[in-house]
């Protein structure tokens, strides 16, 4: 169950990561170091390539953005309750079965922040990424 419960939030924070990446030049591209904690607890950190390509994807409105993650959402059968574009900050609340997933992600041009809270039958985990943007990619 935790092994799911990390990968499902895995999954939407870095697809949301991934579309707030692109949108409005929130981030830029290039080779980012994430550190992950899951309940306060340090997973690790791995770096990334986000490239040009996938930058300028998310350089959508809102609307689009929305659309992507409602797709998203739908084919992994989950249902999107709420999508929120403020300023620099995203945020989302995907319902899978008996789990809820909110996630909230702020970003800078070379940093973001993302809390995922995904909690079911009463029992909550929180995962947090940090991410920096550390150079080029190779």
């Amino acid at each position: 169950m935790i092994k799911l419960t990390i990968s499902l939030t895995l999954v939407a924070v870095v697809f949301s990561a991934t579309a707030l990446l692109y949108a409005e030049d929130r981030m830029r591209a290039g080779l980012w170091e994430v550190t992950t904690t899951l309940n306060g607890k340090s997973s690790g950190s791995h770096n990334t390539c986000f490239t040009p390509a996938m930058v300028a994807l998310g350089n959508s409105p809102e609307k689009t953005l929305r659309e992507a993650t409602e797709k998203s959402t739908t084919k992994s059968g989950c249902t999107l309750k709420d999508f929120k574009v403020d300023g620099n900050t995203i945020s989302m609340t995907q319902v899978c079965g008996a789990r809820t997933l909110v996630v909230s992600s702020t970003y800078s041009a070379d940093a973001f922040d993302t809390v995922a809270t995904s909690t079911e039958a009463g029992v909550s985990m929180a995962t947090r990424m940090k991410g920096r943007r550390i150079g080029d990619c190779k």
